[in-house]
């Protein structure tokens, strides 16, 4: 498991301050780039890998510094800010270069020093394990990033001991330099919490969350079930004996599910999610960014604060600079990441994907909103008048809400949280327009109508059935599917 330091610091590293330091604290090392990328390698005399130092990052939002590493550390940040990381294998050598480096920054251009926790080295494949020692030479090896602590056949392993894990350029590298062929796997403590974006790519089907059971073991963050090393696909959900070796069980006895460290209390607070689709037509200019706006604005307060490709965030928000982001990447996908001021309002975080197609261009919106129990009745309230705004402005194709269980701060932990509650869908005018008028109002669901027939758009709230995940979806996806029909005519 990795040792991370982030020094804050109140001028610009520039490389001159930095070759310094290196100088100072590690002129017995091996320093070198990294191919392909800006980072800085420090090797021993037998050129092992002792740290890896990620060039500053300037911060546009203090609060980022809070969401990420905490709030005292956020007020004891200077104003204006650098982020400098360094990521230190976990043993005493590595830990004092890591440890040196920050420390003698900080003491040049003013600042402060963020430690992760001390993390672990004693982690490694277990005896017999088939390509285990293979897979621990290849991470070393392998030139596709410093961050990955294992690579096998099917899996890139990388390790964080932090409290907020978040969506960085340490786990989005390994993941893209990997390949498709390979799943992400994340490994952290008990006590670690995901940001949105680190959440949804390890649970999605291309990634894993390997989180610590306090005794040795591992267990999977979004299902419990325990998992166990495989030299050549990484970690694996256990599987049982065969059935030539397998007891019989008592009648009645279930089969093995998930650890009980996963099944501890959930959180108090409730996730508020809503997905936006908005569907930008050729001949007219993208407004990407202005349907997050409106949902920050409705449901929270405050608009986004910061964006970025990775976290942390580190671009004041600006839609403008945005589009030119996402023309420069055209064809291809490109996916950013937000989040609002934090201090005002409630919090909330955000992805938004832009794909193109000729000149069309598509926007999904993904915003969740963290509320305490006294705030969740008044913003589901206001999901109604979210969707009339963003039908207004031409910035609704379809919208879906749901809650879940979880922490006001946003963050994911590894514990059960139980069904999503869906609370409604939504249509706006072109997608109306497509299924027809009367159609919006002759399915199993009645919708609330806003804006006149000839620019319509329809909420299809889940009345009465939030708190039945399952009859609230089926009763969902039965007007969804008449939508589809009505609209194939």
């Amino acid at each position: 498991m990795s040792y991370d330091t982030v020094a804050l610091v109140a001028h610009e590293p520039d490389l001159e301050t930095v070759t310094g330091v290196l100088e100072q604290t590690a002129s017995d090392l091996w320093v070198s780039p990294h191919t392909d990328t800006a980072l800085l390698e420090l090797r021993d005399d037998d050129r092992a890998l002792l740290a890896t130092v990620e060039p500053g990052l300037a911060m546009a939002s203090r609060q980022e510094i809070g969401r990420l590493l905490g709030q005292d550390t956020q007020d004891s940040a200077p104003d204006p800010c650098w982020w400098v990381e360094t990521r230190a294998r976990p043993d005493d050598a590595g830990r004092r270069v890591a440890d040196d480096f920050a420390q003698v920054l900080v003491d040049r251009l003013g600042g402060t020093v963020w430690t992760s926790g001390p993390a672990d080295g004693d982690f490694r494949p277990e005896p017999g394990t088939d390509g285990g020692a293979e897979a621990w030479a290849a991470a070393e090896a392998d030139k596709g990033h410093p961050a990955a602590d294992r690579i096998t056949d099917s899996a890139v392993l990388v390790t964080q001991d932090r409290t907020v894990v978040p969506w960085s350029s340490w786990l989005a590298a390994p993941a893209v330099n990997a390949g498709r062929d390979r799943m992400l796997q994340l490994r952290t403590p008990r006590s670690s919490r995901l940001t949105l974006s680190a959440w949804t790519a390890v649970t999605s089907a291309h990634g894993m969350w390997v989180v610590q059971d306090g005794e040795g073991g591992h267990f999977d963050g979004m299902t419990g079930l325990p998992l166990t090393w495989d030299g050549r696909h990484g970690f694996v959900r256990h599987l049982p004996d065969p059935p030539r070796k397998r007891r019989r069980k008592p009648v009645g006895q279930v089969p093995e599910g998930p650890v009980p460290a996963f099944l501890d209390e959930p959180p108090t607070g409730t996730h508020l999610e809503v997905r936006l689709s908005v569907v930008h037509p050729a001949d007219e200019e993208p407004r990407i960014g202005h349907g997050a706006e409106i949902l920050a604005e409705c449901l929270s307060g405050p608009p986004p604060a910061a964006w970025d490709v990775h976290e942390p965030l580190t671009r004041p928000w600006d839609p403008t600079r945005m589009l030119n982001s996402a023309r420069h990447r055209a064809p291809e996908r490109l996916l950013l990441h937000f989040a609002g001021p934090w201090e005002q309002g409630h919090p909330y975080v955000g992805r938004i994907g832009l794909t193109w197609s000729d000149d069309v261009l598509t926007e999904e919106v993904t915003v969740v909103v963290g509320l305490e129990p006294v705030a969740e009745g008044q913003s589901l309230s206001r999901l109604a008048e979210t969707v009339e705004t963003l039908g207004e402005r031409d910035l609704l194709d379809t919208l879906w809400a749901r809650r879940f269980v979880g922490r006001p701060d946003t963050t994911h932990v590894p514990v059960w949280r139980g069904l999503g509650s869906p609370l409604g869908i939504a249509v706006g005018p072109r997608r109306v327009e497509s299924v027809g008028l009367e159609a919006t109002e002759s399915g199993p669901l009645p919708g609330t109508p806003f804006g006149p027939p000839e620019h319509r758009s329809v909420w299809y709230p889940a009345l009465g059935d939030v708190d039945d995940p399952r009859r609230a979806m089926r009763s969902l996806r039965a007007q969804w599917r008449h939508l589809a029909e009505q609209a194939e005519r």
